[in-house]
């Protein structure tokens, strides 16, 4: 029975009765005062019955205002919605051990540690179905500061067309546009280490920002975008001009049946970089080895071009991509220049798909779908060439770095994750950290939370 048709009956019973039994004027009003009080946690009843009827998954909790607030929890950060307007909060924990042989240290001794890789806490949100914006602050806790690792606003024409203006990641690379809470490996690839470290743009862009230019079509599933960016951390030349990057990246991305599909993209940059040093100093494969230099130059025009593939069918996936960079001096001679290639490939056990988002074309989350999470399997190699007369041990100046990596992931959750990963670097005609031509090898774990 409704509980709006519950007081007419009452008062009926109360006609009927009254023969039999008389109240006062007071008992009767505190009678009344009773049966409404009831009929409020009546209907309180009733509304959390519909909520839990309307919200299928745990932690959404919804309400009849006519802005349709809903407050979703679900994924282990704070997602926020009312109207056409959204709020979310959300971030990333990643504690990471490495364990490291002699080579990777200057001290030439083998060493292992602990530490936190990435802290980091992002809002964002819309205004309306066009208006978007996004901040992302990192935490460092050796040097006990924060910086705003990205930040943008965002016009989406939700016809096929958007740009953003502010700090965000050109659109170079399929690793580097894809998160690093869902890259398969630990440690992205010496490929995407050298792009970032010679175009100072690359996944870390300076405190300069940028704008860039997109397009998306669903019924291809064409997607590209042109951005220009102000691309040197350091700018030191006399008139203080920005030096510009300008990067341009196409992309089809074929669905091909169920849980199958592809990726194919080509990317392309250039800048001027005025005499400014632009230099390839990495850790061989692994955060917290020692540095080793393959390449620097008092840079003039730089240029890029990017090949990227992928396939996934079900659990399988496979992405290689090849890249090639060329670094002239100011008066137009060779100054450096470089290329290499990888090629990955996983294997899901417990049967899930990699998740992909075709109009960004990078690679997604793993969504577990039993009780005890997802397993992936994961191989790759990698191989880089590096030709710059200051470098190399011997008459050649050309240096070659190749990196085997096996690893093993766990989804526990769309929100836990663990990691191992081994792995080992060659070098030839060149040195390791640790002064020798040694293999490097090296064994790392990772406890992640992304919410």
């Amino acid at each position: 029975m409704k509980s709006k048709l519950l007081l007419p009956v009452f008062a009926m019973v109360a006609i009927m009765i009254q023969p039999a039994y008389s109240v006062t004027e007071a008992e009767f009003y505190e009678m009344q005062e009773q049966l409404q009080n009831a009929l409020m946690k009546i209907q309180a009843l009733e509304q959390v019955q519909k909520s839990k009827s309307s919200g299928k998954k745990s932690g959404v909790v919804k309400t009849k205002s006519k802005s349709g607030l809903t407050i979703n929890t679900s994924g282990g950060g704070i997602k926020v919605k009312s109207g056409k307007q959204k709020f979310a909060i959300g971030g990333r924990l990643m504690m990471d051990y490495d364990s490291m042989d002699s080579g990777h240290q200057t001290e030439n001794k083998s060493f292992s540690d602990m530490e936190w890789r990435r802290t980091r806490i992002n809002i964002k949100g819309s205004v309306n179905k066009h208006w978007s914006y996004k901040a992302t602050y990192d935490f460092n806790s050796e040097k006990d500061s924060a910086n705003l690792d990205e930040g943008y606003i965002k016009y989406d024409s939700k016809k096929g067309f958007y740009i953003t203006a502010g700090k965000t990641k050109a659109d170079m690379m399929l690793e580097q546009r894809t998160s690093s809470k869902w890259i398969s490996t630990i440690e992205r690839g010496l490929l995407n280490a050298m792009n970032e470290k010679v175009n100072y743009l690359v996944g870390k862009p300076g405190d300069g920002a940028g704008v860039k230019l997109g397009f998306y079509d669903k019924a291809s599933r064409f997607s590209g975008a042109v951005s220009v960016f102000d691309a040197y951390k350091n700018d030191s030349d006399d008139d203080n001009d920005m030096i510009w990057h300008t990067t341009a990246r196409l992309n089809y991305s074929p669905k091909m049946g169920k849980n199958q599909f592809g990726h194919l993209g080509i990317s392309y940059g250039m800048a001027d970089y005025k005499g400014e040093t632009s230099s390839a100093s990495l850790q061989l494969g692994i955060h917290q080895g020692d540095k080793t230099t393959l390449a620097d130059a008092a840079a003039g025009d730089i240029t890029n071009l990017g090949v990227e593939l992928a396939y996934v069918a079900g659990p399988m996936s496979f992405q290689a991509e090849y890249f090639d960079n060329e670094t002239e001096l100011e008066d137009g001679t060779k100054g450096f220049e470089w290329d290499g290639f990888y090629v990955q490939g996983s294997y899901v056990l417990t049967g899930e798909t990699r998740g992909y988002k075709w109009k960004g074309a990078k690679f997604d989350k793993i969504k577990p779908a039993g009780k005890n999470g997802a397993v992936e399997l994961v191989l790759r190699y990698e191989d880089i060439s590096i030709d710059d007369a200051d470098e190399g041990t011997t008459a050649a100046n050309e240096v070659d770095v190749d990196r085997t990596v096996i690893g093993l992931n766990w989804y526990v959750t769309k929100t836990v994750k663990f990691m191992a990963n081994y792995s080992t670097v060659s070098l030839d005609n060149e040195v390791n950290p640790g002064g020798t031509t040694e293999d490097l090898d090296s064994f790392q774990l990772r406890a992640q939370y992304a919410f």
